[in-house]
């Protein structure tokens, strides 16, 4: 989410941006989900404290709106949210209701705060332990629909589920066998690899390389696969189907 806008000034933060996304009061408060008198009230600075949870729903639809702004408006043609978005939207859904900061829910959960703002900003679900915390701080489970499309995009058909990982929190690096992507900052995959205990390959051979830093490694995704032979089948065919985009790969950077 872009950064946060203290209550002094906000309304007009507000005005300002969408009118710059060229959303009218009526259709800035229907993607946010609140009343537009509401919003006139706040824009006008009737209204010079909203809530918590107003202020982050107006933040992030302003958000969504340029990004649908930026990808030539085809993003306005997305009917079904993904499952970054649909699991971020409801995860800031539920820290709203309890009037948490973000600060607060990422040290209840022991995570990284920035981890948690990428959740909740629709680009990444996170990785199952992730999850699992998130929720176990929350008391409360997803419901059936967000679980579906989550498991639905993270999963590869006879092989296992996909999940993100941060590559930079050691405490979230995947603990087991399976092959693994890194994505940099503006999310193409750089490198692709396989082992048998990807939390020990990655400490063992590539923390200390030049090309594990952000941004050139801002992400990481896997998929648990436990027979040796499948791991490298997929790893080989990860690297030719990315081709020159694997950079790391294909400059043959201590694999």
């Amino acid at each position: 989410m872009s950064e946060s806008k203290t209550t002094s000034g906000f309304g007009a933060w507000v005005t300002a941006t969408r009118t710059a996304r060229n959303l009218t009061l009526k259709e800035l408060a229907a993607r946010a989900e609140i009343n537009a008198r509401t919003l006139r009230e706040i824009e006008t600075e009737k209204r010079p404290n909203p809530s918590l949870a107003t202020r982050e729903k107006l933040q992030l639809a302003l958000e969504r709106a340029d990004k649908a702004s930026s990808d030539g408006g085809l993003g306005e043609l997305e009917t079904a949210p993904t499952a970054s978005e649909a699991y971020g939207e409801w995860l800031l859904g539920e820290r709203s209701k309890r009037n948490l900061t973000r600060q607060a829910l990422a040290a209840k959960a022991g995570m990284n705060e920035r981890t948690l703002g990428e959740v909740e900003r629709g680009k990444r679900h996170g990785s199952p332990a992730t999850r699992k915390k998130l929720e176990l701080a929350l008391g409360v489970s997803p419901p059936l629909a967000v679980q579906k499309v989550v498991k639905e995009e993270t999963t590869i058909q006879g092989v296992g589920e996909f999940s993100d990982f941060d590559p930079h929190d050691l405490d979230e690096l995947p603990n087991g066998p399976g092959v693994y992507v890194f994505y940099d900052i503006s999310d193409r995959p750089v490198y692709v690899g396989e082992s048998g205990n990807i939390r020990g390959r990655i400490r063992g051979s590539h923390l200390e390389k030049f090309w594990y830093r952000r941004p050139i490694v801002e992400k990481g995704s896997y998929v648990r696969v436990d027979n040796d032979r499948l791991r490298r089948q997929l790893e080989d065919t990860l690297i030719k189907f990315l081709k020159s985009n694997a950079v790391i790969n294909r400059r043959q950077v201590a694999k």
